[in-house]
């Protein structure tokens, strides 16, 4: 639905610490047409330039709070709104050349409005109990690829 509004062409730009290249960071935003919170994201992952990148390299940041993928998942407290930014930090160290790159982006939002399990069966209509176990209804990721430049 917001697929080319979910990565942003600005912010995208190698990240400095100590006066050292330590990385880079990519803007992105919620491809749903709500805010949820950050422990709703079921999935994420990124790329560029068709190299994935390893989840331990990766840290998201929502209002000012940065988080690991493990901890992401556990956040149930920061919500990320619609149309505000987070921000991808990537690991890696000398960062990225400058010039043009080939972002994708893959995230899943869980739905709130469906539930985690479902013991009495209400949901039965959706076809999500498969031999005899329920599973949760999760939807296949929303994939985006942009080209963005680096400028730096």
């Amino acid at each position: 639905m917001q697929d080319p509004y979910v990565i942003m062409t600005t912010g995208f730009k190698n990240s400095v610490t100590g006066g050292a290249i330590t990385g880079y960071q990519v803007k992105i935003r919620i491809p749903y047409y709500r805010g949820v919170y950050l422990s709703a994201v079921d999935y994420l992952k990124l790329s560029v330039d068709g190299v994935d990148i390893p989840r331990d390299d990766l840290r998201i940041a929502v209002n000012g709070r940065t988080f690991t993928m493990p901890e992401m998942e556990e956040a149930g407290d920061t919500r990320w709104f619609y149309g505000d930014p987070a921000t991808l930090l990537v690991a890696k160290s000398g960062g990225l050349v400058p010039g043009i790159h080939t972002i994708t982006v893959g995230i899943t939002i869980r739905k709130s409005y469906f539930p985690a399990q479902d013991p009495e069966h209400l949901y039965d209509f959706f076809g999500l109990w498969k031999s005899g176990k329920y599973e949760p209804f999760i939807e296949p990721p929303t994939v985006i690829t942009k080209k963005v430049t680096l400028v730096q």
